[in-house]
């Protein structure tokens, strides 16, 4: 089985780039081939634009077809082939981020914006088909807040779940991964180190069964 984890986090000593190591470790050591895939390290630029193709630019830039036209045998840029390919070869998806702005960083939405393109990561019949269809995804996520008060279902920034929507429905499930629960360590940055080392472990005994464990359901949004 081959995973392939994301690393989006500009600083390689950071507790996000941390827990990307150590699911690189639990994974190799349960027998797993393993990219770890920093994007900050590898200079990866997060604007999609003209220099995703060797097409040649001609006329205003339309994102999707140019990726259509790339994927149908265009040919896409030597960064961005390199991406697909590691992306192509994996049973498992892991991104490692930390949550900005209820968000994940430009690098992460960078990757999804070049990397997960028109006939690469989705068809015409998204969320149900497509060529990803049957691998899995799994975000890890840490975040300063705590759980019940700032991130719960009440809490001042809102549900957790609702706010990595784009990431688990409108970008795993519409790519049509089997999506899994998003691992998430909340006060990653507090003052208690018994909290990351806590994370540490915790993921370590979460992904010896990754390869099994039943995906969840997403569902898009409604309005209140």
């Amino acid at each position: 089985m081959d995973a392939l984890i994301v690393l989006a986090h500009p600083e390689p000593q950071s507790y996000t780039a941390a827990l990307a190591r150590t699911a690189a470790e639990a994974l190799a050591a349960d027998g797993w081939n393993v990219v770890l895939d920093d994007l900050a390290a590898e200079g990866f630029r997060p604007d999609a634009g003209w220099h995703d193709v060797l097409e040649e630019p001609s006329g205003p830039l339309q994102v999707m077809a140019a990726q259509g036209r790339a994927a149908a045998g265009g040919g896409f840029a030597p960064d961005v082939a390199r991406e697909i390919g590691r992306l192509q070869a994996c049973d498992l998806l892991i991104t490692a981020f930390p949550l900005w702005w209820f968000g994940p960083p430009a690098l992460l939405k960078g990757w999804f914006d070049r990397v997960l393109a028109n006939g690469v990561g989705y068809s015409d019949h998204p969320f149900t088909e497509g060529p990803l269809k049957g691998r899995r995804a799994l975000a890890i996520v840490t975040t300063a807040g705590d759980e019940a008060g700032y991130y719960g279902p009440e809490g001042r920034a809102g549900d957790l779940r609702a706010l990595l929507n784009p990431v688990l429905h409108g970008t795993f499930a519409y790519c049509a991964f089997d999506v899994l629960d998003p691992y998430v360590v909340y006060e990653a940055d507090g003052p208690d180190d018994a909290v990351r080392e806590r994370g540490l472990a915790d993921l370590r005994t979460r992904l010896q069964g990754i390869g099994t464990e039943a995906p969840i359901a997403t569902r898009p949004l409604r309005a209140q």
